[in-house]
């Protein structure tokens, strides 16, 4: 059976479970329009683990508050271009735990459409492998 064969209600559910408890940290955010960063709407344990914001602290902000002096803008064109082009992105930057230490993110983000017409991104993020731990 795939999961498109479930339900809805147990195929959400299913996928709730599954993003709350991930090994990797998970945000989803809305898309807020051209030229600005979306929302957040969602975030995992994982990311708390990896960032150290808890839910309470950017749900309704923007991922931006993971980015730094030393966050590479090109990447960030980047991600911009493959998500206007509606397009899965992935690549690597530094980024910023919330005690200001720096960490190489790894990100993949893939865009989801609704019919109403509002996007979504659903972002699966990790410390690259080979980066040192705080």
């Amino acid at each position: 059976m795939s999961a498109s064969e479930l339900p809805d209600d147990l195929s959400h559910l299913l996928l709730r479970k599954a993003a709350d408890h991930s090994f990797h940290a998970i945000t989803i955010t809305r898309a807020a329009g051209e030229e600005q960063p979306g929302e957040i709407i969602y975030v995992n344990d994982a990311f708390t683990d990896l960032t150290g914001y808890t839910a309470e602290e950017v749900v309704g902000g923007t991922p931006g508050v993971l980015q730094g002096p030393k966050t590479d803008q090109a990447v960030l064109d980047r991600l911009g271009r493959r998500l206007e082009a509606d397009e899965v992105f992935h690549g690597k930057t530094v980024n910023y735990r919330k005690s200001g230490a720096e960490f190489m993110m790894e990100w993949k983000v893939v865009p989801v459409d609704r019919e109403e017409g509002a996007v979504y991104y659903v972002a699966v993020q990790r410390e690259a492998p080979g980066s040192s731990e705080e």
